[in-house]
């Protein structure tokens, strides 16, 4: 998974300390800052917190922005190189059983999805599909073809299958089993494109499919 997922997580803290907040109506658009990592901002009208803005690494630059509906998270905008551009994108949704009036980001909102710019620019190459806060899938477009060409597929939040396309057909040729220790416990492939994978010996793993 992502290594940046550390980093967010610790952004998603800064959005969970806005419950700590209590906006009454018409307070002061820009609030001081959160404990010396995010500045609240308010709406002008209502009072109700709308954003935290985050400058991580203290270079007097936004590089992060956690959308907000009072304590309510909505989602994190994140600049990971500090580049000034956002490129992920997390979106949090109420946790399933939880009543909309409880919901708070200390863990009754979960992370549904999230998106990445990996490229020169700003479109999306990596995509990431989570249940109850826990990865699921991930597909990625590692060439910035505008194809996706990697999928991994998470079971308990472990990686468990890893698929690729080695040779631009649009579709896996190659995939890695994973076991429950994280070791790779064999190689399949499916040079035909009949959907059905093979075993590859050991001497074929460095093939193309």
């Amino acid at each position: 998974m992502n290594t940046n997922l550390t980093r967010l997580g610790a952004l998603s803290a800064i959005a969970a300390g806005a419950f700590l907040l209590s906006p009454a109506c018409g307070a002061p658009a820009d609030g001081p800052a959160l404990a010396g990592s995010a500045t609240p901002v308010y709406n002008e009208r209502t009072g109700r917190l709308e954003e935290l803005r985050s400058d991580s690494n203290l270079d007097g630059k936004i590089d992060a922005i956690a959308h907000m509906d009072g304590v309510k998270l909505k989602y994190i905008e994140v600049d990971r190189d500090f580049d000034g551009r956002f490129d992920r994108f997390e979106y949090y949704i109420e946790a399933p059983g939880t009543p909309a009036a409880a919901q708070s980001p200390d863990g009754r909102s979960v992370l549904d999805h999230a998106e990445e710019a990996n490229g020169g620019d700003e479109r999306l190459t990596r995509w990431e599909f989570y249940v109850n806060g826990v990865v699921t899938r991930v597909e990625e477009d590692t060439t910035l073809d505008g194809k996706v060409d990697k999928w991994e597929i998470f079971e308990g939040g472990l990686l468990r299958r890893l698929e690729l396309d080695l040779e631009g057909v649009g579709r896996p040729t190659r995939r890695l089993i994973y076991g429950p220790n994280g070791e790779v416990e064999r190689v399949e492939a499916d040079p035909d494109g009949d959907g059905r994978f093979e075993a590859v010996s050991p001497a074929g793993k460095g093939g193309g499919g």
